[in-house]
């Protein structure tokens, strides 16, 4: 048996949301049931039970996966969910009219490109709407004041907008890891939370120069499956922003290092349900 997260699996975030949803953590929940029961547990079809299971049974806890495939575009994520407009009309495009309760969406890209913008106008239109939101600074580079001011600017605001949201900070690689293994119980203070805006998470971990990759990949990997339990029972929206990370890939086109490999990309910092990349 495996206890590896399901999140390691190729397989769809849409279908990840589905088991987690249902209760299902590990390759391990998945390998002592059967294709009809799953079915019935995430109201699929029995091929698509079958095909997850499928998955499932060709892990080898002895013989390390191929890197999963996590992101996906935005636009596979279109569905009939109400949509809730994101204040910057070509993402709305992308994400074929809004962001969707439960959606996690992950904006990336170099310095000086607009993600803490992006991210404050979703949060406005959340608010606009009577929505409650959490938003956590991880630079120290938006503070209550200037949150204020950029929402003082934005229209159809209701008249209490400020009590709608909450600004939450976290200084350095320890304190953010803290609030992600503590997020599901700080969310039963906040049971009206719609959005939970992270923004600069990648900056925790450029600051740790000393960390090593095995141990940035365990707490990146920790943050994605607290990410996705949380958006999956709670309905709640969650928007990240980040710096684009380098991943050296060899000649075949395989993960390697500095030593082995052929050529840089960049790359979005979690790889979540949805990226998009500026």
């Amino acid at each position: 048996m495996s206890s590896r997260l399901l999140s390691s699996l190729r397989l769809p975030a849409t279908t990840l949301s589905l088991l987690t949803r249902a209760g299902y953590t590990t390759v391990q929940d998945l390998q002592s049931i059967s294709a009809e029961t799953l079915a019935q547990d995430l109201r699929i079809a029995l091929p698509e039970a079958e095909t997850i299971l499928s998955s499932s049974h060709r892990s080898n806890p002895t013989q390390p996966l191929a890197p999963p495939t996590l992101t996906q575009s935005a636009a596979s994520l279109a569905n009939t969910a109400e949509k809730i407009l994101t204040g910057f009309p070509p993402l709305n495009d992308i994400l074929s009219g809004g962001l969707a309760r439960g959606q996690i969406l992950e904006i990336s890209g170099p310095p000086g490109t607009p993600k803490e913008a992006i991210a404050i106008n979703i949060a406005a239109s959340f608010i606009g709407g009577g929505h409650e939101v959490i938003f956590l600074d991880s630079q120290n580079m938006t503070s209550p004041a200037i949150l204020d001011n950029a929402l003082r600017t934005s229209q159809n605001l209701p008249a209490n907008y400020s009590r709608l949201l909450y600004h939450l900070s976290v200084q350095g690689l320890s304190e953010l890891m803290i609030f992600i293994y503590n997020l599901p119980k700080l969310l039963e203070s906040y049971p009206k939370a719609a959005l939970l805006v992270l923004n600069s998470i990648s900056f925790p971990f450029q600051a740790s120069p000393s960390l090593s990759i095995p141990a940035r990949t365990a707490l990146l990997e920790k943050i994605k499956q607290v990410l996705t339990v949380v958006a999956a029972t709670r309905n709640l929206t969650i928007v990240t922003t980040s710096q684009l990370s380098t991943k050296i890939l060899n000649a075949d086109g395989s993960s390697g290092n500095f030593d082995t490999g052929a050529k840089g990309v960049m790359v979005p910092q979690l790889g979540l349900e949805s990226s998009v990349i500026f």
